[in-house]
């Protein structure tokens, strides 16, 4: 197929344009992209002018790059590119750790979190056509309007109005850590690509500590959405994760409740006799590595813009549907062999005095659509 046409100055997540905009890809994956006809370069690392320097519309200089595998991003990025640049990473099957301080400087970076679960071409053009159309702003204002809500509150709940669920949160209990990948990158920040997440974890969010966990979350949490099955860096574990994913599958239509004290998973209860397999797999999943007992994150994306990809699929997290999407983290690699998320887009988030923050309660009716019924179907 034709490669993807991009225009980098769509993307707003880098804030005003800069100098140079850098694309950083694998060797197979290089072909897929072309940055405004004309711009490609074979990723040897030679710029190209996107727009006149004077025009004030695009950015003057564009630079390609390849990763080769073995090295680091941040050495890479580090050593190759300017000061002053903003950089998309979009590097299907690499795993990217994330630059020192050091080694981003100055730069803003955004990845294409595409390593850990299996992304196919047209997953990856598909979520840099959305970042193009991701609003950017409007994030910043969702982000504000929820860190308002929730310091104002400091017991949060978490409801299914349909199973009818609830899981108390007190987040001034114990220690926790909030995150943000949504809004305008600053300089010497990074963030995941398209953007529209935020969480609150037990702890740095890329480090994990067996003791930590969110203290003041005790209830029912009721799992009914996309599973994601993220691996680490061995290609062998493939074939368990698809498993896995695989096995998790029912929770897209049928329920499981889990049990919540503390923090960690006391017990897990399927709703319906079709969340039985997904409930096995689970307790299956808790009794072989009790890590997994514990909630590592709550997050909630707000990113309004995507649509769920149908398959085992990383980026699904910043999901939004129109009112934000609760998720749920259980383990991190490497730690765990497998680090897991569900989407729980029947679930809100609301204060003490009934506010919903986000989730299903929020929600925007998008009107009736006229629909089509056929044999086909068009995949993302």
């Amino acid at each position: 197929m034709p490669p993807l046409e991009l225009d980098p100055s769509d993307f707003d997540q880098f804030g005003p344009l800069a100098g140079t905009f850098c694309l950083i890809t694998s060797e197979r994956h290089g072909e897929l992209i072309s940055l405004n006809s004309g711009s490609r370069d074979s990723g040897s690392g030679n710029s190209a002018s996107l727009h006149s320097p004077d025009s004030g519309d695009g950015y003057s200089r564009v630079l390609r790059l390849t990763l080769p595998p073995g090295t680091r991003l941040g050495e890479l990025i580090e050593h190759r590119v300017p000061e002053d640049a903003h950089v998309l990473a979009v590097c299907p099957g690499q795993f990217l750790d994330s630059p020192t301080p050091r080694e981003l400087g100055a730069r803003r970076l955004a990845v294409l979190p595409a390593g850990s679960t299996p992304l196919t071409d047209e997953h990856v053009r598909y979520f840099l056509r959305t970042a193009a159309l991701t609003d950017v702003a409007g994030h910043a204002r969702v982000a504000e309007e929820f860190f308002d809500l929730v310091g104002d509150s400091d017991r949060l709940t978490i409801v299914d109005d349909v199973s009818g669920t609830e899981a108390e949160f007190d987040h001034t209990a114990g220690e926790c850590v909030w995150n943000m990948q949504a809004g305008v990158l600053e300089e010497g920040d990074q963030q995941i690509f398209p953007s529209g997440k935020l969480s609150v974890t037990a702890a740095e969010i890329t480090t994990f500590a067996p003791e930590a966990r969110l203290l003041g979350l005790h209830g029912d949490l009721t799992l009914r959405g996309w599973p994601i099955v993220h691996r680490h860096r061995d290609p062998a574990d493939g074939a368990d994760q698809q498993r896995l994913f695989e096995a998790l599958a029912p929770l897209v239509s049928d329920a499981v409740t889990l049990h919540i004290r503390a923090g960690s998973i006391e017990g897990l209860t399927p709703q319906t006799p079709g969340a039985a397999p997904a409930a096995v797999e689970l307790e299956k999943l808790l009794t072989d590595d009790p890590r997994y007992r514990v909630i590592w994150e709550l997050g909630f994306g707000i990113n309004t813009s995507t649509e769920i990809i149908p398959a085992n699929c990383g980026p699904n997290e910043v999901y939004g549907a129109t009112g934000g999407v609760v998720n749920l983290g259980l383990g991190i690699t490497p730690a765990t062999r497998f680090a897991l998320a569900f989407l729980c887009p029947r679930s809100s988030l609301v204060t003490s005095d009934g506010t919903a923050v986000l989730g299903a309660r929020k929600a925007v009716r998008r009107g009736r659509m006229q629909r089509v019924s056929s044999a086909g179907c068009g995949c993302h």
